[in-house]
């Protein structure tokens, strides 16, 4: 699951127009909005890093829209590759006193 929230610019004469074609996005709801700046905050919450680029990219090229910025993205994914997961765990599982710092941790994972 991703969820992000979208900081989008509109212009004045737009705002309507653009606040409906939001709601209209898969995966895409609004947050919330001050009509006066033209500011919009857009949510999505898609399954995957793609569905999400997908809403963003459709939020951007929204008829009306200035720019449409992500301001926050969580995501549950597991974004760590197997090698690093690995040491990771290597690095926990180790007493931090024996540890003696060389200034390259991948040689000192070799080591261990």
């Amino acid at each position: 699951m991703n969820i992000s929230s979208v900081i989008v610019r509109v212009t004045l004469e737009a705002f309507e127009g653009v606040l409906e074609s939001l709601n209209n996005i898969k995966n895409v709801e609004v947050g919330a909005f001050d009509k006066d700046k033209g500011v919009i905050i857009a949510l999505i919450e898609a399954e995957n890093v793609n569905e999400e680029v997908r809403a963003n990219r459709a939020i951007e090229q929204t008829r009306g829209v200035v720019s449409a910025h992500m301001h926050y993205s969580y995501s549950d994914e597991n974004p760590l590759p197997p090698n690093i997961q690995a040491s990771l765990e290597k690095i926990e599982n180790t007493d931090t006193r024996s540890v003696r710092y060389g200034g390259d941790v991948n040689n000192w994972l070799k080591d261990q």
